[in-house]
């Protein structure tokens, strides 16, 4: 989004042309809308964001800054927080009925607010402040403009608004208090399913499968496949809503999920307290980028305490395990999301909850020039089978004529040694399951089939994703040795060259595990390939330790746990090298795990040393830090599986020469004008609590603009005309300090 600065006199127009095109608030309202102007929002309340749940609602501004904010009732200030990140620049006004309204993003208070905080963080030598203040001290009207609107600790221009209970809870502000003109119903893109334990299958098998929806009609939307579904299983979807204009994708109001006519879950936005804001990480699967891609779950997950969620959520055809059993057969899902104002979507879709047929006999009879195959359905009903042959691995079939024997299919073959087949199994609803198989013989090559074993974790251990170069002759024999025990493990057939196994609960010490496959492909090569794991189980509370470059001994800590879990932990080729200006310190590794496992971050103990950040490959692009353990705490946070390494940092940041910029904000408070220093820091990243400003000798208060990477230093009126000195200075978080001063005219 643009941002604009208006001189005193446009910002005046402005208004006025804001207040003319202004929806008339419905009587029934408690509050005053907080600006003036068309009730136009870019954020919902409950809104996804990476690690929290919004705690408010976003009113657009439409890229300017200083806009009046109002006093929604009347009451006090009761608190005033600044901090570098977050909120920002923030106000808390205590209203006549016991709730708060909260002010974020904003440029500057009102004149009075402004002095108390400038001289709190003067006298106390910071640049960052939070403090209450009594009812008595700063009573306010119903409409007196209370601060004026910005972007401090935001990407664009805005005010971010809440209403709170008297415990503080953030309560929905669209649900009770206000209305706003919304003619757009929300969008329901795409369905998740989401097995519960490995004996659960889809048709692509114990994992999870994605589907989009198609618009079926005026607010409809519909899935056109039929699920089949045979195990236990959950439900995400991916939506969103728009106001009608600007492509924001908010959060509904409330999504329901229903199964013949039931309520299965459903999630209605209505409030939640801030020790459940990290909750987000419980309720999304993430499959992709944007709004499409988050999917919403809809049952409940261990952990999950909010009050505004309900129902099993769950679906199972068997009569053990969480959630409601249905009966075998075809089921309708309906998915009603429904936005603040009122305007609903639906969402359709079916699966039949069976049984998958079950391949017991797939051979070919050499010396008899036939195949042999035997299936059946383990819910009583008929299959229908088909064979297919080839002679060229797979890229082309031709279908071979099966005659029913006694309990068996036959058909007669006139290919090669190296042919392989398919046998495509149906049940009576749908459900339908293929088999590869081929009969070579063995050509005592070895080396000839390659694979790619590719590890990964799942709520209930570690998976391997198996890839061989060719088609196999049939699924091939996967163990894991680790303390010397030696399992088998059961292996899912994905296609002719890909497969899927799941191990039990690595070791909790972080030990080796060494995965061997072997098999034979159609031609008769065999096929043998080994892969070790680090992995650990978790316990809250637990960790696991291990070397990195042979030297830095580091300890991985799940502090705030919420269930075991799986790690894995690899020492990885780097996908970029140190950045300019830094030094590596650490070889690159892995670290894997899932989201939902965790309340907090994992805590990454170590010493690496003086000025040493911990670095994570963000977004596929660059490193960025996220931590320096060496900076008090000894830890660094791990939030998220990715690709780290260690760094070492030491060039201080760079201050850029100072620029006057004028602001539209009418603070009574400070001039109309205030200094701006970009800095440059492309290590371990600024420090906004090390930073200092004096002008002319006198201790200033400087803040620091995350998104923008400058100091902002504002000018208090008092300060006279003339030549001034600013002298600033600043550290990164590895302790690297720089300093400046710069002379300039203040009129």
């Amino acid at each position: 989004m643009k941002r604009t600065r208006i001189t005193p006199g446009a910002a005046a127009a402005l208004a006025i042309l804001l207040v003319c095109a202004a929806t008339a608030a419905p009587a029934a309202e408690s509050y005053l809308w907080p600006m003036h102007g068309p009730r136009r929002i870019s954020s919902s309340f409950s809104e996804y964001r990476g690690g929290h749940y919004h705690a408010g609602i976003d009113l657009r501004s439409f890229g300017a800054i200083g806009l009046p904010c109002l006093a929604v009732s009347d009451g006090h200030v009761s608190r005033v927080k600044i901090e570098p990140f977050g909120y920002g620049l923030a106000l808390y006004l205590r209203l006549a009925d016991g709730r708060t309204a909260v002010y974020a993003h904003l440029d500057r208070f009102s004149g009075a607010i402004d002095s108390v905080a400038w001289h709190y963080r003067v006298e106390r030598e910071t640049n960052w402040c939070d403090f209450t203040l009594p009812p008595e001290a700063y009573p306010v009207a119903a409409g007196d403009t209370v601060a004026w609107s910005g972007q401090s600790g935001a990407s664009a221009p805005h005010l971010h608004f809440e209403i709170r209970d008297e415990a503080q809870r953030p309560l929905n502000p669209l649900k009770g208090f206000y209305s706003i003109p919304d003619r757009s119903p929300p969008v329901i893109s795409g369905l998740m399913v989401l097995p519960l334990d490995e004996r659960s299958v889809t048709a692509e098998g114990p994992v999870s499968a994605v589907r989009e929806f198609r618009p079926g009609g005026a607010n409809r939307f519909v899935l056109t496949d039929t699920l089949h579904l045979d195990g236990s299983f959950g439900f995400a979807v991916a939506v969103w809503d728009e106001q009608g204009y600007g492509g924001y994708a908010m959060a509904p109001a409330t999504i329901e999920l229903s199964v013949g006519g039931q309520t299965l879950y459903s999630v209605r936005n209505r409030v939640f307290s801030f020790t459940q804001a990290n909750e987000i990480r419980l309720e999304y699967e993430i499959a992709g980028a944007g709004p499409a891609g988050r999917y919403l779950v809809m049952l409940p997950r261990r952990g999950g305490t909010r009050e505004d969620r309900g129902g099993p959520g769950a679906v199972r055809l068997s009569p053990e395990g969480p959630g409601l059993q249905l009966e075998p057969g075809l089921h309708r899902g309906l998915i009603t999301a429904v936005d603040a104002a009122g305007n609903r979507s639906e969402a359709v879709f079916h699966f039949a909850l069976q049984r998958f047929p079950v391949v017991t006999l797939a051979e070919r009879l050499r010396t008899a020039g036939e195949v042999v195959v035997a299936a059946h359905d383990p819910g009583g009903g008929p299959v229908r089978a088909a064979l297919y042959e080839s002679g060229d691995g797979g890229r082309t079939w031709s279908r071979v004529l099966l005659e029913q024997v006694g309990a068996c299919l036959r058909g007669a073959v006139t290919g090669g040694d190296h042919d392989l087949f398919r046998l495509d199994v149906a049940g009576d609803r749908g459900a339908a399951v293929t088999r590869w198989f081929a009969d070579p013989t063995a050509s005592g090559v070895s080396g000839m089939v390659f694979c790619e074993i590719v590890p990964y974790v799942t709520p209930h251990g570690v998976a391997l994703r198996i890839m061989a170069d060719r088609a196999l002759a049939s699924p091939p024999l996967v163990t894991a040795t680790a303390g010397g025990t030696r399992d088998t493990l059961s292996v899912f057939v994905h296609g002719p060259d890909e497969f899927r196994t799941f191990a039990a609960p690595p070791r909790g010490d972080g030990g080796v595990t060494v995965f061997s496959v072997s098999g034979m492909d159609h031609r008769g090569y065999p096929l043998r390939a080994h892969r070790a794991v680090r992995a650990a189980y978790l316990l809250p509370g637990g960790g696991v330790s291990f070397t990195l470059s042979d030297t830095l001994a580091v300890r991985l800590e799940a502090h705030d746990a919420r269930r075991p879990f799986a790690v894995l932990l690899r020492e990885t080729p780097p996908p970029a090298g140190a950045p300019a200006g830094l030094e590596e310190v650490s070889s690159a590794f892995a670290i894997e795990f899932t989201r939902d496992a965790i309340a907090w971050p994992l805590r990454l103990h170590c010493a690496p040393g003086a000025n040493v950040g911990l670095f994570e490959w963000s977004d596929g692009r660059e490193w960025s830090c996220v931590g320096v353990p060496g900076g008090g705490a000894g830890h660094a946070p791990i939030g998220r599986s990715g690709t780290y390494a260690f760094f070492r940092d030491t060039r201080p940041p760079r201050i850029l020469p100072v620029r006057l910029e004028t602001t539209a904000t009418r603070s009574e408070f400070y001039r109309a004008v205030y200094c701006a220093l970009p800095v440059e820091e492309n290590g371990v990243g600024v420090d906004p609590w090390s930073a200092k400003a004096f002008l002319n000798g006198h201790r200033m208060v400087c803040e620091w603009d995350s998104y923008r990477k400058r100091l902002v230093v504002p000018i208090p009126a008092f300060i006279p005309a003339g030549r001034a000195v600013l002298g600033v200075e600043i550290a990164d978080r590895a302790g690297n300090r720089s300093a400046a001063e710069y002379g300039f005219m203040l009129e």
